[in-house]
């Protein structure tokens, strides 16, 4: 048989047919009796093998039409590429989720590329089921190259598909109450159907790989009773574990000390409220101000040796000895300067004997006097009345006689001692009738000199007028009290009102209000230099026990200045009860403690039980001494003195951001035990699916 070459030669119009194509036609031709291999042979045709990885013949390379991309050299197909984007893995992501839903995932899926299929097929030649296909291949390859976000996705879609049915039938899935062995049961035979039938939705029906997904199913279900709860502890512990840790780092303190300080906290019932009654107590104000937890925490660091004693004791007894200068500047700056009764008084006096020569102005050129009348009307009334009456108009009537004689004197200037005198008489009165024998008197001679020298009364207008405010200033000294001469708060306020009017021939208002002001706080600077180491009989004394000595104050010095000296007063009677808390019951705290250390016994009828002993008193008091006995305990288990130390420093601070740092605190990570617990059984349950 003559070669491939001498055949081509013989037959030159099949000269566009490749070898392997005239060798194919030539063979089926005339030699399809003989096997394709010895042909082969005989025309010595050695390289038509075809290569599978390149389907050309050995030692040809792989076809690839240019600027062709997708070209399939097995098939000769061309297949639309996909485009590497940013956004593939979060396409991955959600292509997961849709396929992870149990059961009906696979047609959420195929809904899925069925819509996105629908403009494509509308807008270009290919048709529905090639752009169809086309966005199978295009899915398979974004989650084959990102099979992190994939996964992520099935899972989501997984647990997002399973959480429903357990918040629609907990029951099912073994939440809730109830024996442990009827849950596991239950919650294993809604798995095992979960498990079940999202395999057989998958495999396309078959029994195997069906039963194989309920036997998973159910083994997660029966499991979910008991891990998930686990989980969902463990999760939250963690969480509020760095919830904790949070926390701890904002305020300045470790872990250990802001978990005490949070239960203290919290235990006092203390919430947002909380930085009204700091921002109330001031600059000197204290955490351990706001409860008696916070007072009993503190009070059981000052009873053990280390640097939380320090701190506080410097904080404590520096806030003490702070007292009596804020007092006394508070005071000063809301009431002013503190007068001194005696040198007003003193003052008031001088001012009345400074009208003498506006007296006796008024009676230049001034006629006689006319008291004929009145001594007639005393001769009979001194025939008349009896007693100290009678002696007193006797006397009044003997002074309207020249001295030494039984003429009657009319010079008003002597007339206008005679007055004075009456005035005198009147003030050391004993009895009503003496007063109203001589008031009448006094009026009679009044009128007298009126009717003798008319300016007289413009004298007496500014002489009483001095005499009111002497009158005043006594009369402040006296509003604050609790006896029977202290005023009502509506007397007051009618005093005061009426007080401020111009008397008689006086033009402008009177100065009564300013001197009831001043001998008010006259009154409060006596209290206050007696009492200012006692801020509890302080208080009590200018507050007093109800709301008038507020009202008085209110009148007297306005409602606002009133309101910041009882806000004052309950300030510092805030800080000592913290001063006297931390301290004395640190005192017993730590007798106690000694006590049970050096008897090596829990109790007994020791310093406790004499403490208790005292009546409902020594009950609540009692309780206070338990619950700081236990603190004190508590934190002698704290063998960190840095935690004890960090403890006590934020225990003296004023800081309101720390009632936030601990409001958070006490609300923890906010992650419910129970979402997570049902979130973990989603998860046992989704292993059995969507494999």
């Amino acid at each position: 048989m003559a070669s491939l070459a001498e055949i081509r030669a013989k037959y030159p119009q099949y000269e566009d047919m490749d070898d392997k194509a005239f060798a194919d036609a030539f063979y089926q031709k005339f030699y399809s009796d003989i096997p394709r291999a010895e042909f082969d042979a005989k025309l010595g045709i050695t390289n038509f093998k075809v290569d599978a990885a390149t389907n050309q013949p050995a030692g040809v390379p792989q076809y690839q039409p240019p600027g062709v991309e997708g070209y399939d050299p097995q098939s000769g197909e061309v297949t639309r590429q996909h485009k590497e984007t940013a956004l593939d893995g979060p396409a991955a992501f959600a292509l997961g989720g849709v396929d992870g839903v149990p059961v009906a995932g696979p047609a959420l899926t195929a809904i899925t590329k069925g819509a996105a299929s629908i403009i494509p097929a509308a807008t270009t030649d290919a048709t529905f089921g090639e752009v169809y296909d086309d966005m199978g291949r295009m899915a398979e390859d974004v989650e084959r190259k990102h099979p992190i976000a994939s996964t992520a996705g099935r899972v989501t879609g997984a647990v997002a598909g399973t959480l429903p049915l357990i918040r629609f039938a907990p029951a099912a899935f073994g939440v809730g109450a109830g024996p442990l062995g009827i849950r596991m049961a239950a919650s294993g035979l809604s798995g095992a159907g979960l498990g079940g039938a999202d395999s057989a939705v998958r495999s396309g029906g078959d029994a195997e790989a069906t039963a194989y997904g309920a036997f998973q199913g159910g083994a997660a279900g029966v499991a979910g009773p008991v891990i998930a709860p686990l989980i969902g502890q463990g999760v939250k512990s963690v969480a509020d574990n760095l919830q904790l840790g949070s926390v701890a780092r904002s305020i300045g303190a470790d872990k250990v000390a802001t978990k005490f300080l949070a239960k203290a906290f919290g235990e006092d019932a203390l919430d947002a409220s909380a930085h009204a009654e700091l921002q109330k107590l001031g600059p000197d104000g204290m955490l351990m101000d706001l409860g008696p937890n916070m007072k009993n925490l503190g009070a059981g660091l000052f009873s053990l040796p280390g640097e939380a004693k320090q701190v506080i004791k410097s904080a404590v007894q520096a806030r003490d000895e702070a007292s009596n200068w804020r007092i006394r500047s508070t005071l000063n700056d809301e009431l002013g300067v503190t007068p001194v009764p005696s040198k007003v008084e003193a003052r008031i006096e001088r001012n009345q004997q400074r009208l003498g020569p506006q007296y006796r102005e008024s009676f230049r050129g001034a006629p006689p006097a006319k008291i004929g009348g009145i001594a007639r009307y005393l001769d009979k009334e001194g025939q008349v009345l009896r007693g100290d009456a009678q002696r007193a108009v006797q006397k009044a009537r003997s002074m309207l006689n020249k001295t030494g004689t039984e003429q009657l004197e009319t010079d008003p200037n002597v007339l206008l001692q005679t007055r004075m005198a009456i005035d005198d008489m009147i003030e050391a009165a004993k009895g009503s009738n003496e007063r109203n024998a001589l008031q009448t008197t006094r009026q009679a001679i009044d009128d007298a000199l009126t009717d003798a020298a008319p300016l007289v009364k413009e004298a007496d207008a500014n002489y009483a007028e001095l005499a009111r405010q002497k009158t005043a200033l006594q009369r402040g000294q006296t509003v604050l009290g609790d006896g029977r001469e202290a005023p009502r708060p509506i007397e007051l306020a009618e005093e005061f009102k009426q007080g401020a009017l111009p008397q008689g021939k006086q033009i402008g208002p009177s100065a009564v209000p300013l001197r009831l002001r001043q001998g008010a706080r006259a009154e409060i600077e006596r209290i206050v230099g007696t009492k200012a180491n006692d801020r509890v009989a302080l208080k009590n004394i200018i507050k007093g026990e109800g709301d008038w000595n507020r009202a008085r104050l209110s009148t007297l010095f306005g409602k606002e200045k009133a309101g910041k000296i009882i806000d004052l007063l309950d300030r510092e009677n805030l800080f000592k009860e913290t001063s006297d808390h931390v301290t004395r019951n640190s005192e017993s705290g730590a007798r106690i403690s000694a006590q049970r250390m050096l008897t090596g016994e829990p109790g007994g009828f020791g310093a406790r039980e004499a403490f208790m002993a005292g009546g409902p008193g020594g009950a609540v008091r009692a309780a206070g001494i338990k619950g700081l006995d236990n603190i004190v305990e508590a934190l002698r288990a704290v063998k960190s003195d840095a935690s004890r130390g960090h403890i006590g420093r934020v225990l003296t601070q004023g800081d309101g951001q720390i009632i936030d740092a601990l409001m958070k605190a006490n609300r923890g990570s906010g992650l419910s035990a129970s979402k997570v617990d049902n979130i973990a059984r989603a998860l046992l349950l989704s292993s059995a699916t969507n494999r």
